[in-house]
């Protein structure tokens, strides 16, 4: 369950900006979709999510309206400040997001397109476990606007799923990924390496599993940050500060593998 707030002055009831914040409207705009929704916690996860024991007379069922009206909200409150304008990259995380019917994520993506636009070309990526993934669930996402399904892989090891919390098999997500390509979006893994009680050869592995699934990005993260180091297929120059014996093989198999490192602020 998420902790209490941080201290400090409490938000204006109508959402209005500070009156002395700067505001450049050319600067490109995202927005992020939190869905809090997991069926279980994961004890490394240190995001603001709730299991459905925890919602207190919450339901998730109401959770695309409520989110609705905080988009509508945003609209105006961007309005007034003269920031307005169309997204360029849309992120629905947790959280699952694809806890929910995939219809609900669909409907939010529908009013926040209608609420800010969106620019030709943005990229739209949704979060999901691996269990959470059908064809019609890509399908529906796909027909909604989504362009990338971030699947969360973790491990191709059964001992490190169980370390981390997570509840589905290895081989699921081999069916997740090819739910996501049949439906034409293009897919990121993430992976975590140096849990509680992986070996190396556990970690190398879950990175031979990742490499085989073909994704378009692998997120590898070590388990005991959430600073992630990202990898699209062929891009940027790749730089290795492997402070773990488990992180050294990434560094070095995979630019022969023609994969190269981009620096992230966090996993996708």
């Amino acid at each position: 369950m998420a902790g209490p707030l941080p201290l400090g002055d409490p938000a204006p009831s109508d959402g209005r900006l500070p009156a002395d914040l700067p505001i450049d409207a050319s600067v490109p705009f995202s927005a992020y979709l939190h869905i809090p929704f997991c069926r279980v916690r994961c004890g490394y996860c240190d995001f603001n999510t709730y299991t459905s024991g925890e919602l207190r007379g919450a339901r998730q069922e109401d959770y695309a309206d409520t989110l609705a009206a905080e988009i509508t909200l945003a609209k105006r409150v961007l309005s007034d400040a003269g920031a307005l304008r169309p997204m360029d990259t849309v992120f629905f995380g947790g959280g699952t997001p694809t806890l929910l019917p995939a219809g609900d994520l669909a409907r939010m993506m529908a009013v926040a397109v209608d609420a800010f636009g969106l620019t030709d070309g943005a990229e739209v990526t949704v979060e999901a476990n691996p269990d959470t993934v059908t064809p019609q669930v890509a399908l529906t996402l796909a027909d909604a606007g989504v362009t990338r399904l971030s699947i969360g892989m973790q491990s191709a090891v059964p001992h490190v799923l169980a370390a981390l919390d997570r509840t589905h098999r290895p081989e699921n997500v081999r069916t997740a990924v090819d739910a996501a390509k049949d439906a034409g979006l293009a897919v990121s893994v993430d992976v975590i390496y140096g849990a509680p009680g992986e070996s190396l050869a556990d970690w190398e592995a879950s990175l031979d599993a990742a490499l085989a699934l073909d994704s378009d990005h692998i997120s590898h993260t070590p388990s005991s940050s959430r600073t992630a180091r990202s990898l699209p297929v062929r891009s940027a120059a790749v730089r290795c500060r492997g402070r773990m014996m488990t992180y050294r093989p990434t560094c070095t198999s995979l630019p022969m593998r023609g994969w190269q490192q981009r620096a992230s602020n966090g996993t996708s």
